[in-house]
């Protein structure tokens, strides 16, 4: 198969969201199929391209580790940290094995672990002042709500930069809402739409709007963290409020349809009367997603850059009510049959 030199640029960046780093040449040239006279071709030699892409121009290659070295890093950094870590700070502190090679290592994603480094530590007297964080109640919980999702799957979660390894769990922290209210922005503007963040103690705006300025639409969205699930109850009438305060200038700057978008954990109790009572006062639609679908989407989007644009996703908004992953699906088979 013949690449171009975007086809080149577009696989480098899918092969190294995948590894959570930038990809040495022999394992760019083994897992993209794309062969060395191609890139020669089109950019004289593998460094080049690495620096086009804003890398170093480096080699690259991991040592082997065994699993002792694996568990000891791991326990490690959880005594310097003085509680189970996260994937984000493995990749902070720099440490080693890579985060992609633990998946490799034991079949497991980052947030399955803490049990596994319990059952290899918890007979082992030298893990004896931190082998509580990994048995309490309340790390044990939250493990079990990210990883029972079975949405959030590896196929998906390998195309998603490390910035968002917390974005699940702080759709279930109201204390972290506004660190959630930034995530949902920044993976709007991952999926193309210019975004203004207004966020919290901004008065009556919602957290974020969403432009697709060269399709005519925007999005108003509201991000709510919670632990169990999210209930519209009697804020319909903020919600209204948000919409009519900004559907006029937004209507002027040349964005004629507006949606309204509500981002979170879980959903319960969404009746059909809150969401047509806001079409009713706004002539806006409502759609809910949960941060699982939504990072979803934006998964599909980075594997598929050219299947999903703003003009495709546009399509999800057009209903009331809650985008599911199947929706998601069919969205995305429709376009790829097309």
């Amino acid at each position: 198969m013949n690449f171009d030199k975007e086809a080149i640029k577009e696989e480098y960046l899918k092969l190294k969201l995948h590894l959570g780093r930038q990809p040495g040449s022999k394992e760019f040239y083994k897992e993209t199929g794309i062969s060395e006279y191609q890139v020669v071709q089109h950019f004289h030699k593998y460094t080049s391209l690495v620096a086009e892409m804003g890398d170093n121009q480096k080699s690259f290659g991991e040592k082997y580790y065994d699993v002792e070295e694996y568990w000891n890093n791991y326990g490690d950094l959880a005594r310097k940290l003085n509680k189970v870590p996260s994937s984000s700070e493995w990749l902070f502190h720099k440490c080693k094995p890579l985060k992609t090679s633990f998946f490799k290592k034991f079949g497991k994603n980052w947030s399955e672990l803490p049990p596994l480094f319990y059952s290899y530590a918890i007979n082992k007297p030298e893990w004896s002042d931190i082998i509580h964080f990994f048995s309490s109640e309340k790390e044990s919980e939250l493990v079990a709500s990210i990883d029972n999702n079975p949405q959030i799957e590896f196929k998906y979660l390998q195309f998603l930069p490390p910035i968002l390894n917390n974005f699940l769990t702080f759709s279930m922290q109201e204390g972290k809402n506004n660190e959630f209210e930034k995530q949902v922005n920044l993976v709007f503007q991952m999926l193309g739409f210019d975004t203004n963040y207004f966020g919290q103690g901004t008065g009556r705006n919602p957290d974020s709007i969403a432009k697709a300025s060269q399709f005519g639409y925007a999005l108003l969205i509201d991000a709510k963290a919670r632990k169990e699930a999210y209930h519209i109850g009697t804020e319909d009438r903020k919600f209204i409020e948000y919409i009519k305060t900004h559907t006029s200038n937004l209507n002027r700057t040349g964005h004629g349809i507006i949606y309204f978008v509500i981002v979170s954990s879980e959903f319960k109790s969404i009746t059909e009367s809150s969401l047509k009572n806001i079409v009713k006062e706004t002539n806006v639609v409502t759609t809910l997603f949960k941060a699982s679908t939504l990072l979803k989407l934006l998964s599909k989007k980075i594997e598929y850059p050219s299947t999903l644009n703003l003009e495709s996703i546009k399509e999800l908004f057009l209903n009331n009510g809650i985008i599911t992953d199947k929706e998601v699906d069919r969205l995305f088979m429709k376009l790829k049959v097309s």
